[in-house]
């Protein structure tokens, strides 16, 4: 993945400007990541001190698609996460496809349309392979939000190049996750030591 160091996203910028704008995360921001073969790791332990308490604690307006709560197979992210949606007040807000009415539903079906081929995910089948972002896509792209933090090089270029794809997500933002690293870093929200840890884990070949 090419990571842009030569201009700032305007998305960064606005949510350094209000960091209580809605900013819907894709799974892999919140799934510890593994490398087969590193010099370190993150277990969820390691990973919710340094990365996922930081991040609830700096963004006040999170939010996560259903179909991306059920591709949490880990108990503990998941106990984890399901106390941050039910938490009072919230932390974590879940986007659900039943709260869209009837004409919303026809706009996402289209989008879906749109997006699905760029990606594993097959609607016949309904198979889990990247079907957290088709979903979290089209809900956001229907409902006119605008920033999607992910870690997931395909699922960035489906926002950034919406319209030479024609995906009609001309209006989503994409957020990548070293920007969210950075915002940490640069507010020091979290250990700057950790983070440069995280950031070469996520980014360095070795």
């Amino acid at each position: 993945m090419k990571i842009n160091l030569t201009s700032s996203n305007p998305a960064l910028d606005s949510i350094f400007n209000n960091p209580n704008q809605l900013i819907t995360l894709d799974a892999n921001i919140l799934i510890p990541p593994y490398r087969r073969v590193a010099k370190i790791s993150f277990n969820f332990n390691k990973y919710k001190d340094i990365w996922l308490d930081p991040l609830f604690n700096t963004f006040s307006n999170l939010a996560i698609h259903e179909a991306v709560y059920d591709e949490l197979v880990s108990p503990y992210l998941k106990d984890y996460i399901k106390r941050k949606i039910n938490e009072k007040p919230s932390q974590l807000k879940l986007h659900k496809d039943s709260s869209l009415n009837e004409n919303e539903k026809i706009l996402r079906n289209a989008i879906e349309e749109k997006i699905y081929p760029y990606t594993k995910y097959e609607p016949l089948i309904d198979n889990k392979d990247d079907r957290g972002e088709v979903k979290s896509l089209a809900y956001i792209a229907v409902k006119g939000l605008i920033y999607f933090a992910s870690h997931d090089s395909n699922t960035i270029q489906l926002i950034e190049k919406a319209e030479e794809w024609s995906t009609s997500l001309d209006d989503v933002q994409a957020v990548k996750m070293y920007e969210l690293i950075f915002y940490l870093y640069k507010t020091n929200i979290s250990y700057k030591k950790d983070l440069r840890k995280l950031y070469k884990y996520l980014y360095y070949e070795n």
